[in-house]
């Protein structure tokens, strides 16, 4: 099958220094054995056949008995395997790594799949393992994802600066490509309720200003510039919870509301941009033919080289957030906690993913550690967990 324009895209821009995969990493306290959690993924990967192929001349085609699922011991063993080269012309755009029985990390590549696809993947794969869903042993035909349209298609929003978005500031500007992570959990009901209650704003729009405003406290202290915004990626299916596939636009929101004004007011001003953004369709998937028609060797430096482009605004990190009961997977009961680690982009420093089960949200920080110290991330994390702390107290 043709890679669809999504996919090709983000095939061409996976490099060395900017790797275009996430992993999820499962917390799980009553893990199936090997043998069930294999079952379970070959059954994943032909109910998602995507998942099992690898790339040749701009397609996907169809490799059967690739899949890796990797067992190892400690913590080490997770960014060691996040950092391994991911080669999708050799091998499928998933696979996974069992630590010490009780740690499930599973990388998926993102021209193959993004936050909403890995769920349903792992989903049905626990499902199977803990024997509440029958294996599929058949291969499904390919399912090429349908975008939503719009009659209007702007490509700045209304609320953006004149010029791009400030980078996050960083100790060194010299990239390594390797990823490390840092992650705070919170309950998430006791902001959930309040957000509810306040009205106005969404809890993802609540931790989207909470990032906002820790981000550009960073650049404040760090002397970088204030004109800080987020790309935050979008689902652009027609059916919003059918499909397997890269089925994510973005759209980005700035922290260009009154510094003075209470968080529920700021919160209020995000969710005012977001409604604009989704109305007037800066999410649409710009039309990119030349990526689809010329060989690998020219698209790739020309898509790359484009959004090096001073004016291309990469806002200042990446923002997203889910919950599990997206996937309406049974065997995510089973599951204590979910980390993500997000993908960086070449002019995003700082990627920011949050995950909310069982009511309570884990908040994942990736960085470079070439570009940001141990130090650094202490203290970038101990801005989140005091933010989301002064947001519980004025919420309440």
């Amino acid at each position: 099958m043709r890679m669809p324009l999504l996919d090709r895209a983000f095939y061409l821009l996976d490099s060395a220094r900017s790797p275009q995969d996430f992993t999820l990493i499962l917390n799980v306290h009553d893990l199936p054995d090997v043998e069930r959690l294999y079952a379970g993924a070959k059954s994943a990967m032909n109910r998602f056949p995507i998942s099992a192929c690898s790339v040749a001349r701009g397609a996907w085609v169809w490799r059967e008995s690739t899949f890796k699922l990797t067992v190892a011991e400690g913590e080490a063993a997770i960014a060691r395997f996040i950092d391994e080269p991911f080669d999708l012309q050799r091998e499928p755009p998933v696979k996974q790594l069992l630590v010490s029985s009780t740690r499930l990390a599973t990388r998926f590549h993102h021209a193959a799949a993004d936050g909403l696809s890995a769920a349903l993947w792992l989903g049905h794969q626990l499902n199977v393992a803990y024997e509440l869903e029958t294996a599929q042993l058949e291969r499904d035909e390919f399912d090429v994802l349908s975008f939503r349209q719009s009659e209007t298609s702007v490509h700045r929003s209304q609320f953006a600066y004149d010029g791009a978005s400030d980078p996050l500031r960083t100790s060194h500007s010299q990239r390594s490509g390797s990823r490390s992570w840092s992650t705070i959990c919170f309950n998430a009901r006791e902001l959930q309720k309040p957000c509810r209650r306040v009205g106005g704003f969404t809890y993802h729009d609540l931790l989207a200003t909470c990032a906002l405003e820790v981000i550009r406290k960073w650049n404040d202290d760090c002397r970088g510039g204030a004109r800080v915004g987020l790309w935050v990626p979008i689902n652009v299916r027609r059916e919003a919870r059918v499909g397997f596939g890269n089925g994510t636009s973005r759209i980005r929101v700035y922290a260009n509301y009154d510094r003075a004004a209470p968080l529920v007011e700021k919160c209020r001003a995000v969710r005012q941009q977001v409604t604009w953004t989704t109305k007037h369709g800066e999410w649409v998937v710009p039309e990119l033919p030349w990526v689809t028609r010329l060989p690998d060797s020219f698209a790739g430096p020309l898509l790359r080289n484009y959004l090096k482009l001073p004016k291309i605004d990469m806002a200042t990190a990446v923002f997203t957030h889910a919950s599990t009961s997206l996937a309406n997977a049974e065997a995510f009961k089973h599951v204590d906690r979910i980390e993500c680690v997000g993908l960086l982009h070449t002019r995003q420093n700082l990627a920011i993913n949050a995950a909310t089960h069982s009511g309570h949200t884990s908040l994942t920080l990736t960085y470079d550690p070439a570009q940001l110290t141990a130090a650094d991330i202490k203290q970038l994390t101990q801005l989140f967990s005091d933010q989301i702390d002064r947001a519980r107290r004025e919420l309440s």
